[in-house]
């Protein structure tokens, strides 16, 4: 969604689990390495869009490996966690903002 800031992760291919998806799109996109053992399930998303629907799991991931970079030529930046209601947001993200805030 160009021009949107968007959490890290992306689609989970067939026979991926939501982890080995997440661990593999952390690898791609930022150049992080983490392990399943170090996610844990958060909550999720649920958004209807015109020509599909989004069933979004958010992770928290405890520990990692390297230095988070951008690896996709993307902006990339660290923000607290009540300072994300002002990023431009697929519409999806919107109701995890809340759930992070209250967590962080």
């Amino acid at each position: 969604m160009a021009g949107l800031w968007e959490f890290p992760g992306g689609k989970v291919e067939p026979g991926e689990t939501p982890e080995e998806a997440l661990i593999r799109e952390m690898q791609e996109e930022l150049g992080i390495d983490t392990w399943a053992s170090c996610l844990a399930p958060l909550t999720f998303a649920s958004h209807k869009y015109d020509d599909f629907h989004l069933l979004m799991p958010l992770f928290v991931c405890r520990k990692w490996h390297g230095i988070p970079r951008s690896r996709e030529n993307q902006a990339l930046k660290w923000v607290r966690a009540q300072d994300l209601k002002s990023y431009p947001m697929p519409e999806a993200d919107l109701p995890l903002i809340p759930v992070l805030r209250d967590l962080l």
